[in-house]
């Protein structure tokens, strides 16, 4: 998947498209994310925001298609 990172504040982040505020958009992903480790079965992670395993690339760093 690939995101896009915005600012709350900013007016791509007043999208109307999904008739929805941002906050009411991160309420809906914090409960589809839950649901998604409920349904997986595993405990839900106890660590600190600050301490997740996450690994920040660039679409460079990716490499693009045929780059196989």
């Amino acid at each position: 998947m690939t995101y896009r990172v915005v600012a709350l504040a900013s007016e791509e982040a007043r999208d109307a498209r999904l008739g929805t505020t941002a906050t009411e958009r991160l309420q809906m992903l914090a409960q589809l994310s839950r649901l998604a480790w409920s349904a997986s079965g595993r405990p839900f992670p106890q660590y600190e925001r600050g301490s997740m395993p996450v690994r920040l690339t660039t679409l460079g760093d990716q490499g693009g298609p045929g780059d196989e």
